[in-house]
């Protein structure tokens, strides 16, 4: 995930995702573990997109549900915003 997408998902306090970096360790860590759910939704076909390439949806990012939204690209799934539902 690109750093300055980054600091926008994990510099909001309103994302809440908190957690997530505490599990994991870090954001970079944390960005990792929502970028390789989003990557293996789409491998194996769960990932639900509509014409223009556009998703979102809650996924099981280390026991916690992590809405995440985003775009595929190039046949290549871009994480835009990602965050814990209250």
């Amino acid at each position: 995930m690109d750093p300055n997408k980054r600091r926008h998902i994990f510099g909001e306090p309103r994302h809440r995702l908190d957690r997530l970096v505490r599990l994991y360790g870090s954001e970079a860590a944390a960005a990792e573990a929502i970028g390789s759910r989003i990557e293996a939704a789409f491998k194996n076909g769960e990932l639900i997109f509509d014409s223009n390439g556009l998703f979102r949806q809650v996924f099981d990012i280390g026991g916690i549900s992590v809405t995440v939204s985003g775009r595929v690209i190039e046949g290549i799934p871009r994480v835009g915003t990602a965050w814990v539902a209250p």
